[in-house]
């Protein structure tokens, strides 16, 4: 009876040792697959990324949306001059987008500017450009009127 135990013993320590040299093979072969399966669907994304970019160009939306700028300038009563660039994105008549760089993109340089800054798109984004008009926006009736000549010169670049 001990030989039998010794026995079963013995064949237990070669299988758990064929188990342990066995395992890493196993699983180096899923690894080779998953790299190709890998690559293959990035291929794959690849070449459907490429098919699906092309539709995507409408050549009569881009034709009716466009970015126009104009400038204004203005002169505080402290006798400081300051220039304002306004860019708009106008498609069918309506203001889509709106952004101003002030004084040449050195940033605000009184609050009046930035509380403008802060409060400018929620009056102009969404109308149509000719209704366009603005009057002391965040109490900045300087910067408004700027804002004014800058609409004025982006209308008269769409005629």
């Amino acid at each position: 009876m001990p030989i039998v135990v010794a026995i079963l013993g013995v064949i237990m320590v070669v299988l758990g040792v064929l188990l342990f040299t066995l395992s890493p093979a196993e699983e180096t072969t899923p690894v080779v697959q998953t790299e190709e399966m890998n690559r293959t669907e990035t291929m794959e994304a690849e070449e459907e990324a490429v098919v699906e970019t092309e539709p995507l160009v409408d050549v009569e939306t881009s034709l009716m949306a466009n970015t126009y700028t104009g400038s204004g300038t203005y002169l505080t009563p402290a006798r400081t001059s300051h220039e304002i660039e306004v860019s708009l994105t106008v498609e069918n008549g309506i203001v889509t987008a709106a952004d101003v760089i002030y004084d040449g993109g050195e940033g605000f340089s009184n609050p009046n500017q930035e509380r403008f800054d802060g409060a400018y798109e929620a009056q102009v984004v969404g109308k149509s450009l000719d209704s366009i008009s603005l009057s002391r926006v965040g109490g900045a009736s300087l910067t408004s009127e700027a804002f004014n000549q800058a609409v004025a010169a982006i209308r008269a670049q769409q005629t």
